[in-house]
């Protein structure tokens, strides 16, 4: 009778013991103690809808365009996401902005961090709204700013030379040269968002303190050729790129080029969506 005891407790031990490490595999620690970070680029066409993923937060990088911002809430809300924990707008064309109030309205908002300047667009405007309706206030950024989600660090780096949150609005073609530039450090692995940014942007970029070796970059403005996206590379020198495009409007062949000249292994959301999983060490790509 007593061995028979003993046994079931045997094997209760056991049993509970391979519990413990399937829910440690699937959910724990990896790479070395460093939790998982997914991040997601969504199919929305030529425009910006990211998600990156803890197991302590979420933060979404742009909203796509306006039809998008439901699509990203369907997205978040299925995997049981209720709240984004940051919210970064890199600047105010509409298809980075443009989904920020149907996002915004249907999901909890943490933090904002937007660009310090004005848009005239009425997808801004909408966004401004609902953030007052919610008693949210926007952060809008003057200097790099340096922030922790989960395992993640991030650093946000706005545009030198901003117009300043006045009623004058820059030109549309200066939109893409205020773009923030966001580096998310994780363990080994550093991803790097580009934002629309063009040559100028870029040049700050290259001067700043967030230029470094990446293994991972979102290629800005939608695959656009720049005669400075090849100092880009060659500073950046990532192993992976990803560039935010569609059918319609495919990443410029001269862009290709470039990335197959320095032999950058290249997704394009035109072909699906991507999805990113770092563990601190090595970082698996999937489309």
């Amino acid at each position: 009778m007593r061995a028979a005891l003993q046994n079931r407790r045997l094997w209760a031990v056991l049993l509970l013991a391979v519990l413990v490490g399937v829910v440690l595999l699937l959910y724990g620690p990896q790479g070395g103690g460093a939790p998982a970070v997914r991040v997601t680029l969504l199919k929305v066409g030529k425009a910006d809808a990211i998600v990156l993923e803890t197991g302590d937060g979420v933060m979404v990088l742009d909203t796509g365009e306006t039809e998008d911002g439901e699509e990203l809430a369907d997205f978040l809300q299925a995997q049981g996401i209720a709240r984004v924990d940051l919210l970064i707008i890199t600047h105010f064309d509409k298809d980075h902005v443009g989904g920020a109030a149907a996002l915004a309205g249907r999901l909890e908002l943490g933090r904002v961090l937007l660009p310090d300047y004005e848009g005239s667009r009425p997808e801004y405007r909408a966004f401004l709204e609902v953030l007052a309706q919610k008693g949210v206030s926007p952060e809008r950024l003057v200097s790099p700013l340096t922030l922790s989600l989960g395992p993640a660090q991030l650093l946000v780096e706005p545009a030198a030379d901003q117009p300043g949150s006045g009623p004058d609005a820059p030109p549309a073609e200066e939109d893409n040269d205020l773009s923030l530039v966001v580096t998310v450090t994780h363990g080994q692995n550093r991803l790097l968002f580009m934002g629309d940014a063009e040559g100028r942007r870029i040049s700050e970029w290259l001067a700043g303190p967030g230029c470094a070796p990446c293994d991972f970059i979102k290629l800005p403005h939608h695959g656009r050729y720049d005669p400075a996206l090849e100092e880009l590379l060659a500073a950046a020198a990532p192993r992976y790129a990803a560039i935010c495009c569609s059918q319609k409007n495919p990443a410029e062949p001269q862009t290709l080029a470039l990335l197959r000249q320095a032999g950058i292994e290249v997704y394009e959301t035109k072909d699906g969506d991507i999805t990113l999983v770092s563990d601190g060490q090595s970082l698996k790509i999937s489309q």
